[in-house]
């Protein structure tokens, strides 16, 4: 499963093994071949990484922005049209919150052939435009892209199999195509470790999908020189749209709500593709909503240029991992942060960025703990009562396997003022409690691989006070909570929208299962 440094949120048998490791590094060398083989073809249109020269800490940005799409994922649609073309195909469809449709737009005219592109009607109409710049048809289907990919997916092109599908992340072509960064990122970084001899290579990645982290971590992991400063990837994800996380942590793709504004990384579900090498990250920082407001304000402030929520994933997990030195870095670090996406309306920005409307998280201090309870009936319902006098912002819980200890990680929001007495109601009821030093709450490592076996179930809950609290009373008295192995709790991300609690069961505790299907809203009276 996933830990930090200096404590465990998952413990289990064995951590990351030598097994593991060897499947992931199969796959990623696999991915990495196929990548390499199209690293010509794309720059031929032109697609190229611009880096900044090294500050005097070892940040520097790779922007892949700078193309006529203003978005890396041009890359994975010209390799996708690519082999469609090669395969006779002329017609490409796909479902896209705006990045994808716009470059495989550009990639069907660059190969003379047509595309159909679902977008979600609440899709910024920068992203709509590019599209429909290109000659593409655009679709606008329901609020999300899970709808438009469900109807992509039944294109009647499709199935009477007169056009390819493109998924926007979820397919090894888009992969191979993502994966080209990864080898413009290998040239760089070793002619940079070269002239500079740093102790240490970090490359900071947004995560959403997964297409992109499955693609270059497939190549740094699997083509990095040994002889070479050790090297670690680390992922970016919006605390607002946790697919990639709560996969992570399962073991495969989870359902979760998204409400965020990096739209690029709006996804219900994580791909695949990228659980397949994910536990070769070495580091996944889940970034709250104002540290990605600060990045964007930030880039704009030093460059003029306005990047998109998903674009600044990176930047600002970077400036989190410096500011609090969340990896335990050594004196000298080369850190690159990939730039993923300028594509936002200028309303919109100014909105969110000037004028923030959501739960601003700087108003209190984030503080995290690390909790083991025992595995009895009434424990969690026991320790939401200890602290019910405090808003919890997150709560992350899985069963110890072979044990009769669960592991909880839960973040409040709380004033500085409240945090001793915090402490003291948390330990007094669980004496092996720990506070999580700042900032450590956002970063989780790589662990265990998760099983296929289970079933989970999404809650979702009204943004009022107590709602979380009351659902895990009811669920107590239901008797349902001595079944779960895993649960995951997230507050709203702005006020009026809804919080949402996670429930996995594991195959063992199936006999009587909770519901049917895999989703599921809990009604409360």
């Amino acid at each position: 499963m996933l830990r930090n440094h200096t404590h465990t949120l998952v413990a289990t048998p064995a951590e990351i093994t030598k097994e593991t490791i060897s499947l992931d590094l199969q796959r990623a060398r696999r991915n990495a071949s196929l990548s390499e083989v199209f690293v010509d073809f794309v720059r031929s249109h032109h697609i190229e990484l611009h880096f900044s020269s090294p500050a005097e800490d070892g940040i520097c940005v790779a922007d892949a922005t700078r193309n006529p799409t203003n978005a890396y994922k041009v890359r994975g649609a010209l390799v996708s049209a690519e082999l469609a073309r090669q395969d006779g195909q002329r017609t490409l469809v796909t479902a896209s919150a705006g990045n994808h449709g716009a470059g495989l737009a550009y990639a069907a005219r660059q190969l003379g052939m047509r595309a159909v592109i679902y977008v979600p009607s609440n899709a910024p109409q920068v992203k709509i435009q590019t599209i429909r710049s290109f000659g593409a048809e655009v679709r606008l289907v329901g609020d999300s892209f899970d709808e438009c990919l469900q109807e992509a997916r039944k294109d009647t092109q499709i199935v009477a199999g007169e056009a390819k599908f493109v998924h926007p992340f979820d397919d090894e072509a888009v992969v191979a195509g993502q994966g080209t960064i990864g080898f413009e990122l290998l040239e760089h970084l070793e002619a940079q470790v070269i002239s500079q001899r740093p102790e240490k290579v970090r490359v900071v990645l947004p995560i959403g999908g997964g297409g992109l982290a499955a693609g270059v971590l497939s190549v740094l992991k699997s083509r990095w020189p040994s002889e070479f400063p050790p090297l670690e990837v680390v992922g970016v994800v919006d605390e607002s749209s946790p697919a990639s996380l709560l996969a992570m942590l399962r073991g495969r793709p989870v359902r979760a709500l998204t409400d965020t504004i990096a739209d690029g990384t709006k996804v219900e579900l994580v791909g695949k593709n990228f659980l397949a090498v994910s536990h070769l990250l070495d580091g996944l920082v889940l970034l709250p909503h104002d540290e990605l407001i600060a990045a964007m304000r930030a880039h704009e402030a030093t460059t003029g240029v306005r990047l998109e929520g998903a674009g600044a994933l990176a930047l600002g997990g970077e400036a989190v991992i410096a500011r609090h030195n969340l990896l335990q870095d050594p004196s000298s670090v080369l850190s690159v942060a990939l730039l993923s996406g300028k594509n936002i309306d200028p309303q919109r920005f100014e909105a969110e960025v000037s004028a923030d409307a959501r739960m601003n998280t700087r108003e209190k201090h984030r503080q995290g703990f690390d909790v083991q309870i025992p595995e009895k009936p009434g424990q969690l319902l026991k320790f939401l009562e200890a602290v019910k006098e405090y808003n919890i912002a997150s709560l992350t819980y899985v069963r110890q396997v072979g044990s009769h200890i669960g592991n909880l990680r839960v973040e409040f929001e709380v004033a500085h003022v409240r945090r001793h007495a915090l402490h003291e109601a948390i330990r007094s009821s669980f004496p092996g409690s720990e506070k999580l030093r700042p900032g450590q709450h956002m970063l989780y490592m790589g662990g265990t691989r998760g099983t296929e076996a289970g079933t989970e179930t999404l809650i979702r809950l009204d943004d009022t006070p107590g709602a979380f609290l009351k659902c895990i009373r009811e669920l107590t008295e239901q008797g349902t909570l001595g079944q779960v192995d895993f649960l995951f709790y997230r507050k709203p991300a702005k006020r009026g929208s809804h919080a949402q609690v996670v429930m996995g069961q594991a195959a063992a505790a199936l006999e009587v299962p909770i519901v049917e299907g895999d989703i599921r809203p809990l009604k409360l009276n």
